[in-house]
């Protein structure tokens, strides 16, 4: 189990390698069965094919991912995905915790993964996944070894120890199957490519049947979370991270007014204390680029608005969040104050209420350069809030880091629990794990889940695409059917369970007439008893003297 900081929060996980899979596996089907729902996120190898080796003598026309057209941009991601490979799986399931609405236990789990087919890399995939704190040497030496395609059913080579790698990592997938139960992604059209062609079978030929596929699949129903941002708050940016901070201050004011709010419990039962905790880095920059755009926000206003920055780590302007956040909210009041009334497209967390949070007591509203005067370091030093809506069920020897308002030496306690473990300052990498990405997709969705109630059935069997305006529809068209690889795949995963559910019944059976007791013996019979003699008539005295007169007669 490892610690990661997303924003305000600390998020544990699972990490599941090669080296523990086995004894895992059973423990993360168990979360997968009880979960109302899941949410997955990906890493891979490529999104794009960029600058290829002529000797492959490939049609570029058939692999630009970006074409406005359906079928063209289907199958140029369906020809990444069968060329390229996963390299890491992050998995969220949230169970009920309590009866009240809003209330889940939360396991975090993610699997490292190694394909075992030769597979293209793209430099600048790779560039940003090490960059973000990615470890390819440990994926190369502790990944799950796996097969994806070219048949519904696993490759088998002479190493079981590989055979039974890419068994359970396949299993894990089918199970999220299996369950029935709503299945999570933000902007995650690849993440379900990718997810289909490696654990599933081979993509179908066109995008029709893929999309039939997956609506037969998860019969629970796919759900976008940047779908449900975009048209709910159609001018805020809509970036996992971004998505993630809102929606906890927006669940902390809910709670502190009394309303329903979301309350998640982080989960670590499964931890078997063979896993090392992530290595973070800070982002207070002190070295700014010789120039720069001259911007009057005391924030980067790209990342922002898009979730990245064309001056990475570089930027002068801070890429913190909860500090965007901040002063975001002070435009929009002071916006707000000026208009006398709310501003159209302010941020879902704009508060009109009497309440004032103690940060805003911290805050120089107004001047000429900016309505928010906050600086980086009043960022760290002054902002005291924690999110009292999640908490951490650990260990008490579980390594602890420092909230992001907190100085070293200072926690606070949620609800009698154990402190939270904040980040000095958020880091890129926490924002781009795959634990962590599907942890804040969950979140998100269940904050949403809570407030929209019935109007989340508007978003269901709708992926977000890239470049469009419309979403993918995950449904049965009126020409498309089922593909063969589904088919053939879903008669495997049914006799798999239909075996299982007998060796179950037939060991059931066995531990039955263990567990009855032995039949009570016939009672022994008595040994028969031996007859006593007959008595020999009783003779008289007149009977002896006849008997010697008799004997004395002469002859």
């Amino acid at each position: 189990m490892a610690n990661g900081n997303i924003g305000t929060t600390s998020a544990t996980y699972t990490d599941v390698t090669r080296t523990n899979i086995r004894s895992l596996y059973w423990g993360v089907s168990a979360q997968i069965a009880k979960a109302k729902f899941i949410a997955i996120d990906t890493e891979f190898t490529g999104l794009v094919l960029s600058n290829a080796s002529r000797v492959f003598n490939l049609k570029t026309t058939e692999w630009v991912t970006r074409a406005t057209d359906m079928r063209e941009k289907y199958r140029a991601m369906s020809n990444i995905a069968k060329t390229h490979a996963l390299v890491a799986m992050g998995l969220s399931t949230f169970s009920t915790r309590h009866t009240r609405p809003g209330s889940y236990n939360v396991h975090n789990f993610n699997f490292l993964l190694q394909s075992q087919n030769s597979h293209l890399i793209n430099p600048s995939s790779i560039s940003f996944l090490a960059e973000t704190g990615f470890d390819l040497g440990r994926q190369a030496t502790n990944g799950i070894r796996y097969f994806s395609g070219p048949n519904p059913k696993p490759v088998e080579v002479k190493n079981d120890t590989i055979n039974e790698e890419g068994y359970l990592i396949r299993e894990v997938f089918l199970d999220i199957v299996r369950a029935g139960v709503p299945l999570v992604t933000h902007n995650g059209l690849f993440d379900l490519v990718y997810l289909y062609q490696s654990f599933f079978g081979p993509l179908p030929d066109t995008y029709e049947s893929f999309a039939f596929d997956l609506s037969e699949m998860f019969p629970g129903g796919i759900y976008d979370t940047k779908i449900i941002a975009e048209k709910e708050t159609p001018q805020s940016a809509s970036y996992l991270a971004y998505l993630f901070h809102k929606s906890e201050r927006l669940q902390k004011r809910r709670l502190e007014g009394g309303e329903s709010a979301l309350t998640v419990k982080l989960r670590d039962s499964l931890v078997k204390g063979n896993s090392e905790p992530r290595v973070r880095c800070h982002l207070l920059r002190s070295d700014p680029p010789t120039s720069k755009p001259y911007c009057e926000k005391p924030y980067c206003e790209n990342f922002a608005q898009h979730g990245n920055c064309r001056y990475g780590k570089r930027c002068f302007k801070t890429h913190d969040i909860n500090f965007i956040l901040d002063c975001q909210e002070k435009e929009a009041a002071a916006e707000e104050e000026l208009l006398g009334a709310p501003t159209v497209g302010a941020s879902v967390e704009s508060d009109t209420s009497d309440k004032k949070r103690k940060r805003d007591d911290d805050m120089d509203v107004g001047g000429t350069d900016s309505p928010c005067k906050l600086s980086r370091t009043d960022t760290v030093d002054n902002l005291q809030e924690t999110v009292a809506t999640v908490a951490i069920d650990g260990p008490a020897t579980e390594k602890q880091d420092f909230p992001v308002s907190t100085p070293p030496g200072k926690s606070e306690k949620v609800n009698g629990s154990e402190p939270l473990s904040l980040a000095a300052e958020p880091s890129l990498n926490m924002y781009h794990t795959a634990a962590y990405d599907a942890f804040m997709t969950g979140y998100i969705f269940a904050s949403y889940r809570l407030m929209l109630e019935d109007k989340m059935s508007n978003y269901r069997n709708k992926v977000y695409i890239m470049g469009s305006d419309n979403p993918l529809l995950i449904q049965a068209g009126p020409y498309a059917r089922t593909s063969v690889t589904y088919h053939q795949t879903m008669r495997l995963m049914n006799a798999a369970a239909a075996a299982a559910a007998d060796a179950a019944v037939s060991v059931d059976a066995t531990k039955a007439l263990a567990a009855e007791p032995p039949a009570a013996e016939p009672p022994a019979a008595e040994p028969p008893t031996a007859e006593a003699p007959a008595a020999e008539p009783s003779t008289t005295d007149a009977d002896i003297q006849q008997n010697t007169v008799q004997n004395e007669t002469p002859a």
